[in-house]
């Protein structure tokens, strides 16, 4: 019996039901590759702002500027945006010495971004990814810099 293909899920969702349509999304995105429009979503300043305030440490103010951003933007762009929410209060909880809210934050961004590699929206996804997960393979209590940077992709995937 041949298999259905897959249709996107909905763009709007029921209150509370946000995370069942996140996980829609990413099943979505990971077995059809439609990742949406990542070249938009480059020229955004509000992206490129959250990137520069991640690489300058500012971890709380790249999660809130990407939160801003995630709030108006469609999916599937806005799974990315989550992960990279996730990587901001992640590392914002690296600060805070918080290892279980570190970890957890990380691995879900980390998880999401896969969807994305290996570059998109003009974001090294596959080295950010890589450069996590070294971070997280330190184990217990390695809290301090240096900390991951956001790199610019040569060419989007």
């Amino acid at each position: 019996m041949a298999q259905q293909p897959l249709t996107r899920p909905p763009q709007q969702f029921p209150h509370g039901a946000r995370r069942l349509v996140d996980g829609q999304w990413l099943a979505y995105v990971t077995s059809t590759g439609d990742v949406g429009d990542g070249a938009s979503l480059a020229r955004s300043e509000p992206l490129q702002r959250g990137i520069a305030e991640f690489n300058e440490g500012r971890f709380r103010e790249s999660h809130e500027t990407w939160e801003e951003l995630w709030k108006d933007t469609p999916y599937p762009e806005r799974l990315f945006l989550l992960a990279l929410t996730k990587l901001g209060a992640g590392f914002a909880h690296a600060l805070r010495r918080n290892e279980k809210g570190m970890r957890s934050q990380l691995t879900e961004a980390t998880r999401i971004l896969r969807a994305f590699a290996p570059a998109y929206a003009g974001v090294d996804t596959q080295r950010l990814i890589v450069d996590v997960n070294d971070r997280l393979a330190h184990g217990e209590g390695h809290f301090g810099p240096p900390f991951p940077a956001i790199a610019r992709a040569d060419v989007d995937a």
